[in-house]
């Protein structure tokens, strides 16, 4: 996995993205907040799934609390699902749920989720609803940041059902005066051409609802290699490897997040 630099996005007015690109920021004057530390971290799933969960993950729980974030995200892929044409069975993503909330039990921050693909059985989101207590697609505040949790219904690209976008449209809407955040596990494809980048025309519709509500940043696990700022959105893919497959190798297993109303910093963790 190539290694990922310290990103900086600036928000509120034109200024050079330090080290790495150059981004026009959107002119909506934000009122100033106290900026949060929180983390991202995905692809917990275990190799197969009849497997247990590899114990260097009690490390990472640790060196995530020792971040002291005010809350933790999980992206994606927290089981290793599937079907039972597969020859998995329920009680195989059961006891992977169960395996998994042990370890989270030692986390010191609240933990949010977004379901990935390998998270449902057959292609059912019932198991993950059942363990984590979460809906599918739904919201949350911190402070006066406003953080939005999508699901893709397909298991290789974005894609939102016709429901989620129209509560999407009207989550953001209700919520455009706040600083805003997407999380999801695939991010919207981008299209370069003649030296320009865009959102490929099957997500220029979210785009536009995006952008006209202020959203700041999508983040996602997949999707797209590297950062791209379009308009005044940052979509920003953060893949964690936390499979263990090589013992020796570090690999970036969770993100740290510093935000506010004026900026996003993400910095890798490589354990």
């Amino acid at each position: 996995m190539a290694s990922m630099k310290l990103l900086l996005y600036p928000v509120n007015c034109v200024c050079t993205l330090l080290l790495l690109w150059t981004t026009a920021c959107s002119v909506q004057k934000y009122v100033t907040t106290q900026p949060i530390r929180f983390v991202i971290i995905n692809n917990t799933a275990p190799d197969s799934p009849y497997a247990a969960y590899d114990a260097q993950l009690a490390t990472i729980i640790q060196s995530i609390n020792n971040e002291n974030p005010v809350f933790t995200i999980h992206s994606g892929n927290i089981v290793h699902g599937g079907t039972i044409a597969m020859g998995i069975h329920e009680k195989d993503i059961e006891t992977q749920y169960k395996q998994f909330y042990r370890y989270c039990s030692k986390l010191n921050s609240i933990l949010f989720t977004a379901c990935g693909p390998l998270d449902t059985y057959n292609n059912s989101i019932r198991l993950y609803t059942r363990f984590t207590q979460k809906q599918a697609w739904y919201s949350f505040n911190y402070g006066s940041h406003h953080f939005i949790v999508l699901y893709s219904d397909d298991n290789n690209v974005l894609k939102l059902p016709q429901q989620e976008l129209q509560w999407l449209h009207d989550d953001v809407k209700e919520n455009q005066h706040t600083d805003k955040v997407v999380f999801c596990y695939f991010l919207p494809a981008i299209h370069k051409s003649n030296s320009q980048i865009s959102v490929h025309n099957d997500y220029q519709h979210l785009h536009t609802m995006l952008k006209q509500y202020n959203v700041i940043a999508f983040i996602g696990v997949t999707g797209i290699p590297s950062p791209v700022t379009i308009d005044t959105i940052q979509y920003i893919p953060v893949p964690c490897d936390n499979t263990f497959t090589n013992k020796y190798k570090k690999a970036i297993r969770y993100y740290i997040v510093d935000f506010s109303s004026n900026y996003i910093k993400l910095v890798p963790r490589y354990l």
